[in-house]
């Protein structure tokens, strides 16, 4: 993984082989926190890379567990809780995707 990525994984199962990955430079990426541990994640790229993008989250069920690794610092733990449609902006001619996340507490 690239120190300036930012890597998503499908959780499902109990075994690494049955993890799904995507892996984005942080780039094409913003993460905004909401209150309540829930967070927004903004892609913004070429439409290619924002249909592969989706098409990544498309495959994904509500609150399936998704981690979530930046640059490398450890996977965090989330719910998968939505997308949005893929918009155009027209000032830039890049595509524009958001994906909600909640994150998953654990309690010792």
């Amino acid at each position: 993984m690239d120190e300036s990525n930012i890597l998503f994984i499908k959780k499902r199962g109990n075994t690494k082989k049955s993890e799904e990955r995507l892996e984005v430079d942080d780039k094409h990426v913003t993460i905004q926190s909401r209150t309540g541990g829930s967070v927004v994640v903004n892609f913004k790229g070429s439409e290619g890379k924002i249909n592969d993008i989706a098409s990544f989250f498309h495959a994904v069920n509500e609150v399936e567990p998704i981690a979530l690794n930046i640059a490398g610092a450890g996977e965090v733990d989330h719910y998968f809780r939505g997308i949005s449609n893929i918009t155009l902006n027209e000032t830039d001619g890049l595509y524009n995707l958001s994906v909600t996340l909640q994150f998953r507490s654990t309690v010792v």
